[in-house]
């Protein structure tokens, strides 16, 4: 597998550091399905604009690319987050995130149909000053941990 400048995952971020929300929609298919850890699941068209809520949400947003991989129908992305969190979120305004992660671009004719991200989000959600029992709050209403117990019927998300 190989990576260019041209490759989906290098666009995306060039695309979403500008802040022009119908730059970074061009990265996708119509009907893509994007999975967020801070902000859930969203497809299509209209559900991608969720961008505009993290444009609103956060200021000086670097998306840094460090190692990508990718073959015709999938691109993997290591990357560097850095944003200001701006007052339009109660706790942490004015705090600097940064982090890293590694994001899944299942792709369709040079395009996105299928996005998911992993990171630590719990260690994101303490750094905007989050309380652990409203992280707690978070975590189960979007879990990303499957757990099963010794009763094989007993499946629970965390």
């Amino acid at each position: 597998m190989t990576s260019s400048v041209s490759d989906v995952a290098h666009r995306f971020a060039a695309a979403f550091n500008t802040r022009e929300v119908d730059q970074v929609l061009d990265c996708f298919t119509p009907d893509a399905a994007y999975h967020d850890l801070f902000h859930g699941r969203f497809s299509g068209r209209a559900g991608l604009r969720l961008f505009e809520r993290m444009y609103a949400e956060g200021e000086h947003h670097v998306w840094t690319m460090t190692r990508v991989v990718e073959n015709p129908t999938c691109t993997i992305g290591e990357w560097h987050f850095t944003f200001t969190v701006s007052s339009a979120v109660p706790h942490g305004g004015g705090r600097t995130l940064s982090f890293r992660g590694v994001s899944v671009f299942e792709t369709h004719a040079g395009r996105c149909r299928t996005y998911r991200e992993y990171f630590d989000r719990t260690a994101a959600l303490l750094a905007l000053g989050i309380s652990p029992a409203a992280i707690a709050r978070i975590v189960a209403r979007r879990p990303s941990v499957e757990v099963t117990t010794s009763d094989a019927a007993t499946t629970a998300r965390a």
